[in-house]
């Protein structure tokens, strides 16, 4: 397989969203509305929030990273890395350390003083795979809060 990985473009709109489509299937998460897919390749375009690098073996996508900036990082910033999926087809050839890869050098091009990301507890082949790559493991709890819970979570602010 020859790897390769670039920034996210206009012409990279439906390679995109048939990762993006596959993701979702591989999480058993109900795909996204048209107007959801709109609105996420709106706000990449738009660099605006978020950003994607996307991999590609010859000209067909195998895979992506999505990531941010974002602060504090100590007095710095990180890059964090929300997602990396890779077609189930390509996986264990390479894609997900390319993509790694290409994610560490934008993180040194922007001045990062650390990438952060985090992985579902339940999702044992990614924390098999850093672990392989010996990344560090920090000791850190996720909280996320749905959409449909945003009323009841500020009631619950208010009220503590």
């Amino acid at each position: 397989m020859s790897v390769t990985v670039r920034p996210f473009t206009v012409k990279d709109s439906e390679a995109f969203l048939g990762l993006h489509r596959a993701c979702m299937q591989h999480y058993e998460i109900p795909p996204a509305t048209q107007a959801q897919e709109e609105r996420i390749i709106s706000l990449l375009l738009a660099e605006q929030h978020m950003a994607c690098h996307l991999a590609f073996d010859c000209n067909r996508p195998v895979g992506f990273a999505s990531w941010g900036l974002n602060f504090p990082a100590g007095a710095g910033i990180s890059l964090v890395m929300k997602e990396l999926f890779v077609s189930p087809e390509a996986r264990k050839k390479g894609v997900g350390r390319s993509l790694l890869y290409a994610l560490v050098d934008v993180a040194r091009a922007e001045g990062c003083v650390r990438f952060d990301w985090a992985t579902d507890g339940s999702n044992g082949a990614a924390q098999h795979f850093y672990a392989a790559l010996a990344a560090p493991e920090m000791a850190k709890r996720n909280y996320r809060v749905s959409k449909a819970e945003f009323d009841s979570f500020q009631e619950r602010i208010a009220n503590i």
